[in-house]
């Protein structure tokens, strides 16, 4: 596989200021392994566990299936499964042999997923036999059979004929080490979210991925004895990266959920004795939820990261009041993550700021030159750091797109930068309306709407108006029992301050959002969806 170039003097300057070093995924899990071989590593919702002595022993055998299978250093292994003890398995048996995990969400259709391995020329794919409605077994049959030559499938359950069994892989003569491989080495593949266009292939090292889970792991303050719960996709970037990742290597506890509900997430936290988790502001509204209807408590829970879409003051508050401190967190697949709300500072930096660096890792705020913003100014977003991406797999020109050689990654996100080196986004560039010659942020919109107190979710887009070019159209969710039409929703922003060219000029009622695994609104589906009259009600 033809994969991107580290930036050689990027990489001297961070090895020089030891952010890069020779450890990998494999090494770190491994002394984890040696320095309490009988704690727990991993645990599910199905009841499945595994010490991290079981789990060590279990991804050797895998390891070892797969070297007997002629997958080794630098091969990419896509891993489309849900959060399980065994997901986590396969996982490091990859990294252990030197492989590239392609970690691609349970939600992906067929054609979604045709894509990841032929893009990834993948040579090995894991399934379940099926999960939720969808029927795995069914998805393979209908693959052309030219797109599965050559590579190896292995599925967990009722197993078609050509494909490996799960017990029949973990047969395999164990591994006795690790294949040696460099930290400068690919070690995944992630997607993109696909919230607007198809999915990318951004390509990571281990050096890359280890700095930014250890730098936000010490700014967490994360040890042994914690529990992370993770209900987002362990096969995809934020379970991925700070679920798999980072509890392993600092030796901590998986706690995995692979169906959310927040009645059963709360419970699961109580039981697990979690201690943080990651997820987007709908896990965090339900799992609140739950804990004020059920009166439960969660003594040993301390920090819920919340990315992806702003955090209403009184959610935040909410969460204050049952127990744990709310952290506002912002970063990208290409650069996970660069900024989070720290534990030490004011508490309403959740709801009013995108959080400021991890150590180590530069933001600025530019205009359309690349000339830093003053403070208070919009523009765009860039970060540099030990933790970005090295390029797009197969991709060079969307490379140096996203990717400058001074080692700026373009967010395309806008922001602004507050005195004490936090951010406040505000919108992304492409997601600006021009309406008759005026630019209206969405984001700015979107956070009115959703602190409205009859609104559960709420998202602003783009749509084509003949005479001003584009105007804006409000989707929103209610909450159970309520109801709201256009000229009542205006009055309300322009009471908040909303200037009125940036009004919405249409409303739309929905009873629920197209969200990614993660939890981000895919406004690609809703453009697509208004573009199709009579698909959900407006007022």
């Amino acid at each position: 596989m033809d994969y991107p170039a580290i930036n050689l003097h990027r990489a001297a300057q961070y090895r020089a200021a030891g952010y890069w070093k020779d450890d990998t995924i494999a090494s770190l899990v491994a002394a984890a392994v040696a320095a309490d071989p009988d704690k727990l590593a991993v645990r599910d919702n199905t009841g499945a566990a595994l010490t991290y002595a079981e789990l060590w022993g279990k991804s050797a055998r895998l390891a070892g299936f797969m070297i007997e299978q002629g997958i080794g250093r630098g091969d990419i292994v896509t891993v489309c499964m849900p959060n399980r003890c065994d997901t986590v398995v396969v996982f490091l048996a990859i990294a252990r042999i030197g492989g590239v995990s392609n970690p691609v969400p349970v939600t992906y259709g067929r054609a979604d997923l045709v894509y990841a391995i032929t893009k990834c020329d993948s040579r090995a794919l894991f399934l379940l036999d099926h999960f939720r409605s969808v029927d795995f077994r069914d998805v393979l049959a209908k693959i052309n059979p030219a797109d599965l030559a050559g590579r190896t499938i292995v599925m967990i359950g009722d197993t078609p004929d050509g494909v490996t069994e799960w017990d029949d892989a973990l047969a395999a003569a164990p591994i006795t080490a690790n294949t040696p491989v460099g930290a400068d080495e690919p070690a995944t593949v992630l997607p993109t979210s696909g919230t607007e266009s198809r999915s990318k292939g951004v390509v990571h090292t281990h050096n890359t991925v280890l700095f930014g889970e250890n730098a936000l792991g010490r700014v967490l303050g994360l040890g042994p004895d914690d529990v992370t719960f993770m209900a987002s996709p362990i096969s995809h970037t934020t379970g991925f990266m700070h679920g798999f990742v980072l509890t392993l290597i600092t030796g901590g506890t998986l706690s995995l959920l692979d169906v959310f509900n927040g009645e059963v997430a709360a419970k699961q936290m109580a039981d697990h004795g979690c201690t943080w988790t990651m997820g987007a502001t709908p896990f965090l509204a339900d799992i609140t939820t739950a804990i004020e209807t059920s009166g439960a408590t969660l003594p040993k829970f301390r920090y819920f990261l919340c990315g992806g879409a702003p955090i209403p003051e009184i959610l935040a508050r909410r969460a204050t009041d049952a127990g744990f401190h709310v952290l506002s967190i912002y970063g990208s697949t290409e650069s996970p993550p660069h900024t989070i709300v720290h534990p030490q500072d004011p508490i309403e930096n959740a709801w009013t700021t995108d959080g400021r660096p991890l150590p180590g890792i530069e933001v600025r705020v530019v205009d359309e030159n690349g000339a830093d913003q003053p403070i208070g100014k919009q523009g765009e977003t860039w970060s540099r750091g030990p933790n970005t991406f090295i390029g797009y797999l197969g991709a060079p020109d969307l490379t140096a797109l996203a990717l400058d050689s001074d080692g700026w990654v373009h967010s395309g996100d806008l922001a602004r930068m507050r005195p004490d080196g936090s951010i406040r986004i505000t919108g992304r560039l492409k997601e600006i309306i021009v309406r008759g010659g005026q630019n209206i942020s969405v984001r700015e919109v979107e956070e009115h709407l959703i602190a409205h107190p009859a609104i559960k979710n709420a998202a602003v887009v783009a749509i084509p108006h003949e005479r001003l070019g584009e105007t804006g159209a409000a989707i929103v969710v209610m909450q159970e029992g309520e109801n709201i039409d256009l000229p009542t929703l205006s009055n309300y922003l322009i009471a908040k301050g909303i200037a009125k060219f940036k009004l919405p000029e249409q409303l739309h009622i929905w009873a629920k959002l197209p969200m990614n695994p993660t939890g981000k609104i895919q406004k690609f589906i809703i453009r697509q969806k208004l573009a199709e009259p009579d698909k959900e009600s407006s007022a």
